[in-house]
């Protein structure tokens, strides 16, 4: 197939059978306009006729255009027939359709049917009734409800701020011409046929059909991202697109394509994708194998020995009771349930809702919640200069005038060294009042102050930063324009590469105001404007050559030159040139003009770097330029080798192979295209790189869509740009990025630090467990005792540590990226070492502790189980473990703060929220075993009175866990287990003596990245491009095909993973059920960990 009737065939997609049959009172088919758009394609215009043919084919006029009145062609049925002008959005979820969604989680259904089973008999049976069985029913619904709550009011919010800051600003006027009369409209109401004149500065509405203009000229950085105005004629352009803005001249075009059938209508709709798994979203998922294998492991051990026992004892008594085997069954699965850090989901919930609050107070706007920590992850950005580096508006940042140099705020260190001080003190108000009127009068742009302080720049971005210039002196342009009205123009010529204006003086003479190429107009040039403003003085060869140098100097570090001239032309008003008389002119200097960088930009670019951050600059601008800009950023210091700068077209025409090669070397891409950011992007992540890219315009939206984290510019940006990030930056400060990577690898340290905390009590609880069973003994731990446990683990726990406020010194470290373990080295030496002085504690106080503590056989206080007499021992011994555990918890909480660094209360007094929760912690656990120990409830439930010294046994022995976390944390990391962040194979000496197996690196496979072979992007094929990018993004993201033609691996595993996670929430559910039918097992909440 073609590719215009490929093309062809998929714009077609978005028209209806109704439309097709409305579109039969018209020659030309919807389908048709589409295909001339989409390929620019001059050829199908000129088939139809031209404009003229193909408004008569419209039923409309090039001079009176539609006929509002006519029956058959009216209004409606151009929308009828070629749609409104209106982008249908997706609707905003409503908070019921987001709470549905969230119950969606195969975790909370799990959970839900638990609470529903749980519920039912702790109700329905008396027994379980009088031991308040019920409880636990009740906390799991409560886990449920927060949960959905949480997750629900997270993105309810973040869709509500998003579409306040997204909504299209649709309510401005545009001028038609119906039925012969011009009318303002609504651009809403634009339709297909419809003549409108579009003048500098306009926003034009729709896709269009030049008819005629006169300068017309089209800022099309919306679509290509830099500033570059396209001229429109009919021989070389005649295409106007919807999204773009109008920067010179006038015109009247023919509107061929509205709302989602025109081009920016096209790429929006594209851009509704399934967002892939994260880093760390992956890196939980292989943690759930992990820890799913290992539970299992034990849970095959437990029922092992507990079938030996069973055996051996049966045999003794010649008795075989079969439901014991049900029982240690029972036991083993609770084995595998007790195994998942079962409080990691709302751990990262609450992690990564804290971040995005925080995060909007930075003017980050996180849309997708898991960018959070994504970004922490983060090894690559790729930066677009246009809006992102740089300011995106040309400014004056040097100049030559009146023979001396001058610097301006924004030229840059390199430039602003050859000056002693900014500015141009210099030069006297005689002198800027000359030059200012030759700007005011000798330019067609404009200014436009915004209520918010900010100035629009209409027309030429070259003449705006004059104009710019002229207001910064104090002066006004527009009254230096009505003071000097222009008495002739001559527009400026490409073959004489100027522009020439005379304003009348008065006394019968006129002055000749002159811009233009330097180099040029330097040969008109016989004498030169001193710094009084008033005298002149003769100027030679020799003076050419010199301005010729200032110019060679200036376009070496990057700036876009004009020179400025005037001559005084007395006895004018008998004069009518034809010409403009440009001989013997004066010269006035040379202004050199750029795009500045921003002013954080250096700052923000280096704090990334230091962070191991690669940041990369993509742009359409020459090498040159793209250097200068790049060293200004920082980007490129001299250290980088020799494909640190590569061109577009040299990148395109590699092979996959040499791409991926020289993909990690490149710092800046000159001359790229919107394809390449995205291949570029797409060999990034081929080579197991977390990349996050920003951009404003619509160009960029491919590579904003396929990337890990994309962040688009809040005030610059478009809205497609805004549509397909993930993080919108409010203020456009690229220092926003920086904010956000210290708040992602905050949210990634903060889960570890919870894992570190949960996993220590999970692996005492497994290991408890296995020797209970194997002991052939209960847990001292009851329903509630254990039920306010994991809300310690879970909710308190999750709360204080994912709260914590970042340090400036994660930035001092490299990137996690996407190899890096979830459990580093550093947190098994922690989890290990603490887990064995707590499993010591709780046996010891289990099997010895009436000894030590002397406690006497006494039967229960209220009489609970009357048969047996040491009941009252056993629930005093029992109590005192569980305020033993509580305590050691609570320790072991601030021990959490840290991994590596052995101070554990450094800046602990930032953490207001830490310090707030493991107060109240304490708080509710002394009231449990004060107010709830001494009554019937409290002898029901497991809790009793416990004496003095039990008390200071717990504190004490709680205590004793910070100075063991440091002496734990002495101990060398190369003597300990697991993988370093830096380097996942290297094997430690400990390793290495026990022979452990060798670890292997996560292999990336590399795509098949669709190879572009233009070389050239030029103005009328950037559209298709970024419209074709999106349809290859949204085919990528879909389901990620691309795994799927690499044998099918990724699938296998994730079926392997689907097939583990259902046997654990299975497992977890049967628990459930024997927790509330089997009184005096062991029990335990259930709360499955492994989030899908």
């Amino acid at each position: 197939m073609a590719p215009k009737e490929k093309t062809a065939e998929n714009n077609a997609a978005g028209v209806t059978a109704e439309m097709k049959t409305a579109g039969a009172a018209y020659d030309v088919s919807c389908e048709k306009l589409l295909a001339m758009m989409e390929e620019r394609d001059r050829g199908v215009l000129r088939d139809l006729g031209g404009v003229t043919g193909l408004a008569e084919k419209l039923r409309s006029d090039t001079v009176r255009g539609v006929s509002v009145k006519s029956a058959t062609h009216g209004l409606e049925s151009r929308r009828a027939a070629f749609g409104p002008n209106k982008f249908k959005y997706p609707p905003p979820k409503s908070f019921f359709r987001l709470m549905l969604d969230a119950f969606k989680d195969v975790t909370v259904i799990i959970l839900s049917i638990a609470a529903v089973v749980s519920l039912v008999i702790g109700l329905a049976m008396p027994e379980k009734r009088a031991e308040y069985g019920y409880v636990e029913g009740i906390a799991i619904v409560l886990v449920v409800v927060v949960v959905v709550m949480v997750q629900t009011c997270i993105d309810f919010s973040k869709e509500r701020k998003f579409r306040q800051l997204n909504s299209v600003k649709d309510n401005y006027d545009v001028m038609v011409t119906r039925d012969g009369e011009n009318i303002a409209v609504v651009a809403e109401e634009v339709v297909v046929g419809d003549v409108v004149k579009i003048s500098a500065g306009d926003k034009l509405a729709a896709d269009g059909v030049l008819i005629e203009g006169a300068n017309l000229k089209t800022n099309e950085s919306a679509m290509t991202g830099e500033v570059i105005d396209i001229s429109k004629t009919h021989e070389k352009d005649p295409f106007v697109i919807s999204g773009t803005s109008v920067s010179e001249g006038v015109g009247h075009v023919l509107i061929v394509a509205v709302g989602e059938r025109s081009q920016w209508g096209l790429i929006l709709k594209g851009l509704i994708v399934e967002p892939e798994d994260t880093p760390l979203q992956e890196r939980l998922d292989k943690l759930a194998m992990n820890i799913g294998k290992i539970g299992i492991i034990m849970a095959v051990l437990t029922f092992t020995v507990s079938m030996i026992r069973w055996i051996v004892h049966s045999a003794d008594v010649g008795h075989w009771d079969g439901e014991e085997v049900l029982t240690f069954f029972i036991d083993a699965v609770t084995i595998v349930v007790v195994a998942i850090p079962e409080g990691l989901p709302l751990a990262i919930t609450l992690g990564l809702a804290f971040a995005m609050r925080k995060m909007m107070q930075d003017s980050n706007l996180v849309r997708r919640l898991e960018a959070c920590e994504t970004m922490g992850s983060a090894t690559q950005l790729n930066a677009d200069k246009t809006g992102t580096l740089t300011q995106n508006r040309m400014t004056v940042v040097q100049a030559y005038l009146c023979g001396t140099d001058f610097v301006y705020e924004g030229a840059g260190d390199e430039i602003a060294k050859q000056v002693e001080k900014l500015g141009d003190e210099k030069l006297s108000s005689d002198a800027r009042a000359l030059i200012a009127q030759s700007i005011a009068v000798n330019t067609q742009a404009n200014l436009q102050k915004k209520d918010d302080g900010t100035v629009d720049h209409l027309g030429s971005k070259t003449e705006c930063a004059l104009l710019q210039l002229v207001e910064n002196w104090g002066l006004d342009y527009n009254k230096l324009r009505t003071d000097s009205p222009p008495a002739k123009i001559y527009l400026f010529n490409s073959a004489k590469k100027r522009m020439s204006t005379t304003t009348d003086l008065g006394n019968d003479v006129h002055r000749l105001h002159c811009k233009g190429a330097p180099e040029i107009v330097i040969k008109l040039c016989t004498s030169e404007l001193s710094l009084d403003g008033k005298t002149t003085r003769a100027i030679s060869e020799a003076d050419h050559e010199a301005v010729v140098g200032k110019v060679n100097e200036m376009a070496s570090q990057g700036l876009r030159t004009l020179l400025l001239c005037y001559r005084d032309l007395p006895g004018a008003a008998a004069r009518d040139w034809e010409e403009a008389p440009e001989t013997e002119m004066t010269f006035v200097g040379v202004l050199g003009i750029k795009d500045p960088i921003r002013p954080e930009t250096r700052d923000a670019v280096l704090m990334l770097k230091q962070a191991g951050v690669i940041v990369r600059m993509v742009t359409g601008d020459n090498p040159l330029t793209a250097k200068f800009i790049a060293h200004e950023a920082g980007i490129l210091d001299g250290s980088e080798g020799p494909n640190a700068l590569l061109e577009g077209p040299v990148f395109r025409k590699m092979s996959s192979e040499e791409k991926r090669a020289v993909a990690l070397d490149i710092r800046v891409l000159a001359r790229s295209s919107p394809t390449d950011k995205l291949v570029l992007v797409r060999q990034h992540k081929a080579l197991g790189e977390v990349v996050s890219v920003t951009g404003d315009g619509t160009n960029d939206a491919p590579a904003l869509k396929e990337a890990d984290v994309g962040f688009a510019l809040g005030l610059a940006g478009t809205e497609i740009a805004k549509e397909a990030c993930d993080i919108v930056i409010l203020d456009d400060n690229i220092q926003s990025m920086a904010k956000a990577v210290l708040w992602g690898r905050n949210v990634y340290t903060s889960i570890r630090k919870f894992l570190q905390f949960q996993l220590v009590v999970n692996v005492v609880a497994v290991t408890l467990n296995f020797i209970s069973a194997c002991a052939g003994v209960p847990l001292p731990l009851g329903a509630v005792p254990l039920l306010w446990v994991n809300m310690i683990m879970d909710s308190m726990g999750a709360l204080a540590l994912a709260t914590e406020p970042p340090r400036m010194s994660l930035m001092e470290r490299k990137p996690f990226g996407r190899v890096a373990p979830l459990i580093n080295r550093g947190m098994f030496r922690n989890i290990i070492g603490m887990s064995i002085y707590q499993l010591i504690v709780s046996l010891v106080l289990q099997f010895a502790g009436h000894k030590i503590f002397n406690i006497d056989c006494f039967p229960a206080k209220f009489g609970s189980n009357p048969e047996d007499l040491c009941y009252g021992r056993t629930l005093q011994q029992n109590s005192m473990i569980f305020n033993v555990f509580v305590f050691m918890q609570i320790f072991n909480e601030v021990n959490s703060r840290r991994i590596e660094e052995k101070n554990v209360f450094s800046e602990l007094h930032r953490s207001h929220i830490f310090i707030g929760i493991i107060i109240i912690t304490i708080g509710v656990q002394v009231a449990i075993m004060l107010g709830v120990g001494i009554t019937r409830v409290g002898e029901k439930i497991g809790i009793v009175e416990i004496t003095g010294p039990m008390w200071g046994a717990a504190i004490v022995l709680g205590a004793l866990t910070l100075p063991l976390g440091f002496l734990i944390r002495l101990v060398p990391l190369d003597w300990c287990f697991g993988p370093n962040d830096d380097d996942v194979t290297e094997m430690s000496k400990i390793e290495k003596l026990l022979h452990f197996p060798q670890r292997k690196a996560p292999e990336f496979e590399a795509e098949d990245v669709e190879e572009d072979t233009t070389d050239d992007m030029g103005s009328d094929s950037v559209e298709k491009n970024v419209a074709r990018s999106v349809g290859e993004t949204v085919a990528v993201g879909e389901l990620a095909d691309d795994g799927v033609k690499k044998g099918g691996s990724v699938m296998s595993k994730s079926r392997r993973l689907v097939k583990l996670r259902v046997y654990v929430h299975a497992v977890a559910f049967v628990n459930v059920v024997q927790r509330s039918t089997t009184s005096q097992q062991l029990r335990i909440k259930d709360v499955p960990g492994a989030s899908p």
